[in-house]
């Protein structure tokens, strides 16, 4: 059963996880204001223009930027 942990401050936290029969473990979360999406390891932001998206690559195993076909440019509709 996993264990989810919530930390609700604008600080570092250090969190100490010690469910029975197994070890402790232990992580320290540090919020950002500041993430890009670069960072992240499954996307690739090489080479990346204007008026591209993301489209996932599952040769890859990531998120690469490339150009949209088939994108919706207009929506009617009537009463929702």
């Amino acid at each position: 059963m996993p264990t989810i942990v919530t930390v609700s401050t604008s600080a570092a936290s250090a969190v100490t996880i010690k469910p029975s029969k197994t070890t402790v473990a232990s992580v320290v979360v540090a919020p950002s204001s500041n993430i890009s999406l670069g960072s992240l390891t499954n996307v690739d932001i090489a080479n990346v223009a204007d008026g591209q998206g993301l489209i996932y690559s599952a040769a890859n195993g990531k998120f690469e930027s490339g150009s949209l076909t088939g994108v919706v440019t207009e929506i009617k509709g009537g009463s929702f």
